[in-house]
């Protein structure tokens, strides 16, 4: 049994380096420019190791992003957002952690954003599937912790998404963090909080 279940650990380890090599090369070369062979030679294993953990490329891309599980841990984040902070400083402090999280993902951004250019149907499909459960876990964040919201939950979380992907691009395309959006956004999210209503 021990046994058994060392040579378990040991094929999980392998998988995982494997994977951790594929993301280093695809986000370097792109799907097309990363073979088999290549990512064998990379991992120090011969190539039917690699088709047995993964028997096509796609599935290889597949398993790259899928077992990243950003819907899962999207669900189970608990975002700084303190209540005792007036809307406007509560919500910078909400995108710059968002900012911050969504820009330590570069490779696996990379990954998506330059295959999804490429066509790749894997990659499209995964990066839809990760927008909608971004949509989804902004829209409950913004909800629960943003009752001044000037605009529906729903809104607010595709202008919250639509900044994080400029920051996104920006920042690979210029290696900087990318221009401050969080001023523009409390604008447009908290308008109505912040101004008296002028008398009829």
């Amino acid at each position: 049994m021990s046994t058994r279940l060392a040579g378990d650990h040991a094929g999980v380890s392998q998988r995982g380096r494997i994977l951790d090599a594929a993301l280093g090369l695809v986000s370097e070369l792109g799907a097309a420019g990363t073979s088999m062979r290549r990512l064998a030679a990379a991992c120090g294993l011969n190539v039917a190791t690699i088709y047995h953990y993964f028997p096509s490329k796609a599935d290889l891309l597949r398993a790259l992003i899928e077992e990243r599980r950003y819907g899962e841990r999207m669900a189970s984040d608990d975002p700084p957002v303190d209540p005792d902070l007036p809307p406007r400083e509560r919500f910078v402090d909400l995108f710059g952690w968002l900012a911050a999280r969504t820009l330590e993902e570069e490779a696996i951004l990379r990954l998506l954003l330059g295959e999804g250019l490429h066509g790749n149907a894997t990659a499209r499909r995964s990066a839809r599937a990760l927008l909608d459960a971004l949509d989804a876990a902004l829209a409950g964040w913004l909800a629960a912790g943003f009752p001044e919201l000037a605009v529906p939950p729903d809104v607010a979380a595709r202008l919250v998404r639509g900044a994080l992907l400029a920051l996104v691009t920006e920042h690979l395309a210029t290696g900087s963090g990318g221009a401050d959006a969080a001023p523009d956004l409390t604008a447009a999210l908290f308008r109505a909080a912040s101004r008296p209503r002028s008398p009829r």
